[in-house]
């Protein structure tokens, strides 16, 4: 015997606490737990050699440091926390831009809150990494008040270093 369920326009007429957990709370637990990971996907922006120029050229009468790093080097997670101090230090005299040059931004979100990073960050283009001969990082790039390179090199600066810069380059007129 077969048995044939008339036509029904609404829900079934009873609607279990299985067929309830299946329907809609599963799914929104799912979601629940997938949010945080779709937010910390979300796309930095690539930038590119024309951008920076850009932003150089806004900055013209600060002092301009370009920071390229990336999360996993760890000279660059510690030489962060100091940009930071120094971000907040020379605020309106100096600006700090953050490049990242992680092959993935995933971990980005979750890194640059943990170090409370104040200054903005984005991913740095292939020309970009070309054009200033990054090879390794950390590499810092300065530009004077006047919108010219200032200084460029590789490797850890002290934060007796990178205050005696920004110092230096702020003086200039």
């Amino acid at each position: 015997i077969v048995k044939m369920r008339s036509a029904q326009c609404g829900p079934p007429n009873s609607l279990s606490q299985d067929n309830l957990m299946k329907r809609f709370v599963l799914p929104l637990l799912l979601l629940a737990l997938l949010l945080p990971c779709l937010a910390q996907a979300q796309d930095f922006k690539t930038v590119e050699l024309k951008d920076l120029t850009a932003i150089v050229a806004q900055n013209k009468g600060k002092v301009v440091m370009l920071n390229f790093f990336a999360t996993w080097c760890p000279p660059c997670r510690e030489e962060i926390p100091f940009l930071v101090s120094l971000a907040s230090r020379y605020e309106g005299k100096a600006v700090i831009v953050g490049l990242s040059v992680d092959e993935d931004a995933g971990a980005l979100p979750a890194f640059l809150k943990r170090l409370k990073v104040n200054y903005p960050v984005y991913r740095a283009s292939e020309d970009v990494i070309r054009a200033f001969n990054v090879r390794t990082i950390p590499h810092n790039v300065f530009y004077g008040k006047n919108g010219r390179l200032a200084l460029m090199g590789s490797g850890m600066v002290s934060n007796k270093e990178l205050t005696e810069i920004f110092d230096s380059l702020g003086e200039q007129k």
